[in-house]
């Protein structure tokens, strides 16, 4: 088990990739912030299995405890969850491919419905997060949901997300971007 302080680089551009970093506790990002690692990802699954070297630095954003594991400690639990993060990245794309705000809104509420197969969901980000994520301004991701509540489609409850008419947010999920 290893420990990293805040602001402590866990790996260095340019670092030739041969083990996987498991996050136990704390949050990581790369220098540039584009993704934030929590508890339970995985760093550099993907890259080990195409003998890459790094593109950034990755940092410690608090106090981070993780285990580094070599390719012959991966089982098909790590296998699975490689599956998950690959489903993550291409709906994470698709949605920064979407130019309208309401329609990105919905479509990652619609994809957080498909992922728990539950119409209630607990959201893993602050809301904060959550609008970096979907690249949109917390004021317009405030408003949305707003609109999105008054309309009867979902109900938020703090982190507790219900979507109350499946049927009409697909509409809004799936509405031709202009």
């Amino acid at each position: 088990m290893k420990n990293y302080l805040r602001n402590e680089i866990i790996i260095k551009k340019g670092t030739y990739i041969n083990q996987v970093f498991k996050i136990l506790k704390g949050h990581v990002s790369d220098s540039r912030f584009i993704t934030i690692y929590k508890p339970n990802d995985y760093l550099f699954l993907e890259s080990i299995f195409q003998n890459t070297y790094t593109t950034d630095d990755y940092l410690a954003l608090d106090l981070v405890t993780g285990i580094w594991l070599d390719k012959k400690d991966l089982n098909i639990d790590t296998y699975n969850i490689l599956g998950q993060m690959y489903i993550e990245k291409r709906n994470h794309t698709e949605l920064l491919l979407i130019t309208n705000d309401l329609t990105r809104i919905a479509r990652y509420l619609y994809f957080e419905m498909q992922n728990n197969q539950a119409p209630s969901f607990y959201l893993t980000f602050t809301l904060n997060e959550l609008a970096s994520y979907l690249k949109i301004n917390i004021k317009t991701l405030s408003e949305y949901l707003k609109y999105l509540t008054n309309s009867k489609i979902i109900s938020k409850h703090n982190k507790l997300f219900n979507i109350l008419d499946s049927h009409r947010l697909e509409i809004l999920a799936y509405k031709k971007d202009n």
